[in-house]
């Protein structure tokens, strides 16, 4: 379980208040909010990476204080762009196995993500830094979901994904709903959030301003949505 507590953020022109919200086991929860630079912010606050200016951050009873992330409570997931953000001439086979025994996880949990997605195993023999972005994301998301923690927070991974990519991210992220993980999903797309999630939150002018299931949502006039909360 995910829980936000009053939570405040201050980062430049974007900032919340006094934000709450809950998301339980086996649910999707997308968090729509307009700024990119925003969603980061918080990103990193869910991260530890920040502190917020006020509130609490819980996963699963474990308070995050600092940069204190409760071992094995949470999988962060980024967006990312290409293997050059990351310094390396390692080949993705040795890559994988050393950052797989630096955070003390299974190998093979990373082989079977990166068989859903298709990823062909001649591919570990390249280079980190040779390897198309498409390949690349596959990579660096089997590696964040290799520990298959309770709880999992995403920084608008999907966007600018390939529609082959996202689909199979899809059904990744609802068979870890299946499982019983919580997931809470930081991102600015009104009609990717209600094709994946179960309940969308609104966030404008640093307010959660409404919450609807997504179901509903796609009742709704969507450039209304828009209009009011993503304007």
């Amino acid at each position: 379980m995910i829980v936000l507590k009053h939570l405040s953020l201050e980062d430049g022109d974007f900032h919340l208040a006094d934000v709450s919200l809950q998301v339980g086991s086996g649910e999707i929860y997308f968090l729509l909010n307009r700024q990119n630079a925003g969603n980061d912010s918080l990103f990193n606050a869910l991260s530890g990476f920040r502190a917020p200016a006020g509130g609490e951050i819980w996963y699963d009873g474990c308070r995050l204080t600092g940069d204190d992330v409760p071992p094995r409570a949470v999988a962060l997931i980024n967006k990312v762009l290409d293997a050059s953000d990351f310094e390396t001439e390692a080949r993705i086979g040795a890559w994988i196995d050393f950052l797989c025994s630096a955070g003390g996880v299974a190998y093979e949990n990373v082989l079977q993500t990166l068989m859903v997605l298709n990823f062909n195993e001649m591919n570990l023999q390249k280079k980190v830094r040779d390897l198309p972005p498409e390949i690349f994301r596959q990579v660096y998301l089997a590696l964040c979901l290799a520990a298959d923690e309770p709880n999992i927070v995403i920084n608008d991974f999907s966007k600018g994904t390939e529609k082959s990519l996202e689909l199979k991210f899809n059904k990744l992220l609802w068979k870890r709903k299946a499982a019983g993980q919580a997931i809470l999903y930081l991102g600015n797309d009104v009609l990717y959030a209600a094709e994946i999630a179960d309940r969308v939150g609104f966030v404008k002018n640093g307010q959660l301003l409404f919450e609807a299931e997504a179901a509903d949502i796609k009742e709704m006039d969507i450039k209304d949505l828009y209009s009011k909360f993503l304007s």
